[in-house]
């Protein structure tokens, strides 16, 4: 009796750890609204389309926005176009495609 209470106690603490794990994945997903608003954020600050530093802004824009922050949503997107203003003062393209842009490696991923 006492290995059937521990396996059905195991079970229930495995059961909401599962539990925990995905609502907090969950939560890291955008709303399809957050993602528009981001995209148009990003592309309202000159942020090139295509490239990972658009990509990050779009993600972090958009969890922002999910968040109800649309100032820090906008702050995002003004990072990225800071970049790619610092970027112009190098001899590295803003925005590579490939990756190499080097307004890629000045906002976070």
């Amino acid at each position: 009796m006492a290995v059937l209470r521990y396996n059905l106690l195991m079970l229930a603490v495995g059961g909401l750890t599962m539990a925990a794990i995905a609502s907090r994945d969950g939560a890291n997903a955008q709303s399809g609204q957050a993602l528009v608003f981001a995209e148009h954020a990003c592309l309202e600050y000159g942020v090139t389309p295509g490239t990972r530093t658009f990509e990050g802004c779009v993600a972090n824009a958009a969890k922002a926005f999910d968040r109800g922050e649309p100032d820090l949503a906008y702050a995002e997107a003004r990072v990225a176009r800071a970049a790619r203003e610092a970027c112009k003062s190098t001899d590295k393209t803003p925005n590579a495609i490939d990756g190499s842009g080097c307004a890629d490696g000045l906002t976070k991923q």
